[in-house]
């Protein structure tokens, strides 16, 4: 039983209180997904930075390891340009004793820093293989492990002949900012193993 002085339901002050209180929750919420999509965000660009950094890594082993391909023995050279951002390299892929320069045959690495990026050259077509890049270069060691500097027109034909190793410096910038993802291969080149 109520006493006669209760009126029965909710007074304007109660639901002003309550308007409030489900309002800060609401605000709480709402921020909270926020930072759960930024958060989000930056794994999703850190994530990526890594997958990049990593295809490049191996698209480089690959094109290295099969540089000097010399199925029909005409002294295929492996190296034709050896500099601290550029490597070109060849093969016989088809094993006709040529090597065609519009093809797949040739194949350049180029650190290009307007825009930083990492390219893939083939023919006259850039694949842009990683961008953007913090860092990005290229060292040459012979037999014995010594690096070989090349200058600034890169390294002369007697050291490029030399070249057993070639290592890859990069490191991707994730959109957004945040800590790059950096990469580094060494790769023996064919027959240097």
């Amino acid at each position: 039983m109520r006493s006669a002085g209760h009126p029965k339901g909710t007074t304007v002050l109660e639901l002003v209180v309550a308007s409030g209180l489900g309002l800060l929750g609401l605000g709480a919420l709402v921020a909270a997904v926020a930072v759960a999509a930024r958060v989000t965000t930056a794994i999703g660009a850190r994530a990526e930075a890594e997958d990049t950094a990593q295809l490049a890594i191996e698209a480089f082993r690959f094109d290295v390891r099969r540089a000097g391909f010399d199925p029909a023995a005409v002294g295929v050279e492996p190296v034709t340009a050896a500099l601290a951002d550029q490597l070109a390299l060849q093969a016989d892929l088809d094993g006709d004793g040529m090597i065609d320069a519009g093809s797949e045959e040739v194949t350049r690495w180029l650190c290009a820093t307007g825009p930083p990026r990492l390219s893939r050259i083939i023919g006259a077509q850039a694949l842009p293989i990683a961008a953007p890049m913090t860092r990005c270069g290229l060292r040459y060691f012979d037999a014995g492990g010594i690096e070989l500097a090349p200058g600034p027109g890169g390294l002369a034909p007697a050291d490029r002949v030399r070249v057993r190793r070639v290592t890859l410096d990069l490191a991707v910038q994730p959109t957004g900012g945040g800590e790059p993802a950096a990469r580094a291969a060494d790769v023996a080149l064919r027959g240097s193993r």
